[in-house]
C-alpha cells in the first residue's frame, strides 16, 4: 500500500503564486505572508511528495521537470476546491451574489461599462464587480492563471478549455472629416477603402487586425501621410481624425460622440462587424454570477444592437 500524500491547499496556493511571480518574495507579498513562512510550507510540501517543484538557482524561479507535470494539476485542485465556498455561499445568500472578477478590452470598456454599471446595480445589487481593462491576450492569459472569472471581449478566440459566450455583434463605421472622399458616400465598400491616410490602433488590439483585414492591407497602396501615428485609444483617434483629417473605423457603440468636423458613413452590406462575447473556463463555479454579467450586458446595450443578426454581417476574425 502506497503511503498516505498529505498536503494543504495553502501550500498549493504559495505554489501557484510563486509560478506566476518567479520569486520568492513577490510570491510571499501577494499571499500576504512573510517569505520564510512561504519558502518552509513549499518546502514542506515539496518533502511530503518527495519531489521537487522549483529551480532555485534561476532567476527567475522556474519550474522543474516534475513542476511542469504537477502544475497543471494543482491550479485544477485549487479551482475545484472554491467551488466549496460556491456552493456554500449559494446556499446562505443565493445564487446572485458575491465577487467577480472580469477583463475588458479596451475598444469596448469605455463605451460598455458606463451603461452596464448601473443596470448590474439595479437588477443584481448583491454581485460586487472587480473590473480591468485589458488587452486580449492579457485577459486569455488571466483566464488561464485564474487571475480574473470572466472576459468581455471579441470571440471567438476558440481557446481549449475555454467556453465562449457570444452576447451581441457590433457593426463597423467609417470615420473621416467631413470633406474627406469618404464623406460624400451614402455608403461604403470594403474594396473603397485605402490605407493611404487610415489611423490605426497599436499593436496587441485585436480590433486592429479586424481593421487590417476590412481595409485589405494587400492591396499595396503608399503610405502618403508625413505623420505616422498608432494608439491604444479609439478616442484619440477620432480626436486626431476630428482635427488632422484622415479615416479611423469606429465599432458601434464608439460611435456615440464624435466631433463636430468629423462624418460618419455606414458600409453596405455584408457589413464588417465584430462579435462581442463573454469567456471563461468550462464549468466555473460562478457560473450563476457570470450568466446574471450577460443578462446585465445585453440590458444595458442599444436596443439596435440586440437585433442585429449576423446573417447581414461579415463577422470578423480577431487573428
Amino acid at each position: 500500500m502506497s503511503p498516505k500524500v498529505n498536503f494543504s491547499l495553502t501550500q498549493l496556493e504559495y505554489v501557484m503564486a510563486v509560478h506566476k511571480y518567479g520569486h520568492f518574495a513577490k510570491a510571499a507579498e501577494a499571499c500576504h505572508v512573510t517569505q520564510p513562512t512561504l519558502s518552509m510550507q513549499i518546502q514542506k510540501l515539496e518533502e511530503d511528495l518527495g519531489v521537487v517543484i522549483f529551480d532555485r538557482s534561476k532567476k527567475p524561479i522556474l519550474l522543474t521537470h516534475m513542476g511542469k507535470k504537477l502544475i497543471s494539476q494543482i491550479q485544477t485542485v485549487l479551482f475545484e476546491s472554491r467551488k466549496i465556498e460556491s456552493i456554500i455561499q449559494h446556499e446562505q445568500k443565493g445564487a446572485k451574489q458575491g465577487v467577480l472578477s472580469i477583463g475588458v478590452i479596451p475598444t469596448v470598456a469605455p463605451y460598455l461599462l458606463p451603461r452596464l454599471l448601473p443596470v448590474v446595480e439595479e437588477m443584481f445589487p448583491g454581485v460586487d464587480l472587480n473590473i480591468k481593462e485589458m488587452q486580449t491576450d492579457q485577459i486569455l492569459e488571466a483566464l488561464n492563471g485564474d487571475d480574473i472569472d470572466v472576459g468581455v471581449l471579441a470571440t471567438p478566440t476558440l481557446m481549449p478549455k475555454m467556453f465562449e459566450f457570444p452576447l451581441y455583434y457590433e457593426p463597423f463605421y467609417v470615420l473621416c472629416e467631413k470633406n474627406h472622399e469618404y464623406a460624400h458616400m451614402k455608403k461604403i465598400k470594403y474594396q473603397s477603402l485605402g490605407m493611404e491616410d487610415i489611423w490605426l490602433l497599436e499593436e496587441g488590439h485585436c480590433l486592429r487586425n479586424q481593421v487590417l483585414d476590412i481595409c485589405s492591407v494587400k492591396k499595396g497602396k503608399g503610405q502618403g501621410r508625413r505623420y505616422k501615428f498608432e494608439s491604444g485609444s479609439l478616442e484619440t483617434l477620432k480626436n486626431l481624425v476630428d482635427l488632422y483629417g484622415g479615416y479611423t473605423l469606429l465599432p458601434h457603440l464608439a460611435t456615440e460622440q464624435v466631433g463636430a468636423r468629423s462624418h460618419l458613413v455606414p458600409f453596405e452590406r455584408p457589413i464588417p462587424a465584430r462579435e462581442i462575447g463573454l469567456v471563461y473556463r468550462r464549468e466555473h463555479y460562478k457560473n450563476e454570477l457570470i450568466e446574471a454579467l450577460g443578462e446585465a450586458i445585453l440590458k444595458s446595450i442599444p436596443e439596435e444592437l440586440r437585433k442585429i443578426r449576423p446573417k447581414d454581417l461579415d463577422v470578423l476574425p480577431i487573428a
